[in-house]
């Protein structure tokens, strides 16, 4: 009995060896600098680079500490990870994106990825491209560079195409994405933190993403500045928007034009106070935000966020010809009396909005608490707390 115990241990630790064994074989280490990068600051390190990606497929790819400037954009293909140490991935002229993600089972951790004013996008995750991580980074500095073609394109420092499943988006820091021109077709200036969108009809819906504990910061102007944006997509996309955090956001914190989301446990600060102008627009005073959340889709929940700030929304959620919505549990709070803290507006006369739940939160500082232009139906209200509600 004893001998046959013996056998089963010994084969379970030589199981956990070899484990080890083929997971550091797997994950064997490449240094970008023993493929000629400087990461001096100053030597375009782009060819060392993407030859070290190229050889990284099942291996991580090592980023010591320094600043590694690029001129073109880097690839990343199938069974990729990258982890930095202080290190920084710095544009150096015009680009569509820093990092093109085309591929599965890529992660990015410990990065910063420095657009310079120089790069359109931090990260661009195309078609086709699933279970990806980007975590523990930075991404900053992003704005239409100055080549006729990319100036006149929407501004982000993440964009996910359709087509991707399986995107987890975690504790990452994205600040100053700022549009400096119109985009082409709209006339009017774009900037998104994360864009969740197809670059075509053909391409199918992007499901299973998950964006948490990230600070968006800085994303502007006021005529179309959001932190998170999704939109385009018929079916649901499966999207959760977990605990993050909003200051800066110029227009609003979250727009949702796709069905299928849930956000949930956010803090969105208002910190602005009659010092955020429009662009391209009539500026007015009336509001300093237009709205916290704007919801323009079905299906979608807003649960448990946080909502406060000095400056006054237009209002602060905003749900536009959309059904099916969830309002349970959150702090709405206008940082000066505003119009309303909820407002339901439907613009197609011929559709009934249906199935709302608005329970259990509490709003401060609002002309209503509840605001609609049209009837609905299975509109269910309970046990909100209003504080300073009404003219």
């Amino acid at each position: 009995m004893f001998k046959k115990i013996s056998v089963i241990v010994l084969m379970i630790v030589g199981s956990i060896f070899l484990l080890d064994f083929i997971s550091d074989h797997y994950f064997k280490v490449i240094n970008v600098k023993e493929y000629g990068a400087a990461g001096d600051g100053v030597t375009d390190d782009t060819m060392a680079i993407q030859k070290a990606l190229e050889n990284g497929s099942n291996h991580k790819v090592y980023f010591p500490e320094g600043t590694y400037n690029i001129s073109k954009e880097l690839k990343l293909f199938d069974h990729t990870k990258i982890v930095g140490d202080k290190a920084v991935i710095k544009a150096s002229s015009d680009l569509l994106s820093v990092f093109i993600i085309q591929g599965k089972n890529v992660s990015i951790h410990s990065l910063t990825i420095d657009g310079n004013d120089t790069s359109l996008r931090g990260i661009t995750i195309a078609e086709g491209s699933r279970d990806v991580e980007i975590e523990n980074s930075q991404l900053c500095h992003f704005t239409q560079p100055n080549d006729p073609y990319l100036s006149q394109l929407t501004v982000s420092a993440i964009r996910i195409e359709g087509g991707t499943s399986n995107i987890t988006i975690d504790h990452n820091k994205i600040e100053h994405v700022r549009a400096r021109n119109p985009v082409k077709g709209w006339g009017h200036l774009i900037a998104r933190g994360i864009l969740i969108s197809p670059v075509n009809n053909q391409q199918e819906t992007s499901q299973y993403i998950k964006i948490s504990n990230s600070v968006f910061t800085n994303i502007g102007p006021k005529d179309d500045g959001d932190g998170i944006v999704v939109q385009g997509f018929k079916e649901p996309v499966q999207l959760e928007i977990r605990d993050n955090s909003f200051y800066d956001n110029h227009k609003r914190a979250i727009k949702i034009q796709s069905p299928g989301v849930l956000i949930k446990g956010n803090q969105i600060y208002n910190n602005f106070d009659e010092n955020n102008f429009y662009t391209t627009y009539t500026s007015s005073k009336e509001y300093d935000m237009w709205a916290a959340i704007s919801v323009y889709a079905d299906y979608t929940t807003i649960e448990n966020n946080t909502i406060s700030g000095k400056g006054k929304f237009a209002r602060i959620i905003d749900v536009s010809n959309a059904s099916h919505v969830k309002i349970i549990g959150n702090h709405l709070e206008n940082g000066k009396k505003g119009t309303s803290i909820v407002a339901i507006t439907n613009n197609h006369s011929s559709d009934l909005l249906k199935d709302f739940i608005i329970s259990d939160n509490i709003f401060v500082n609002g002309h209503y608490g509840i605001y609609t232009n049209s009837p609905l139906t299975n509109f269910n209200v309970s046990d909100n707390k209003q504080v300073n509600i009404g003219s």
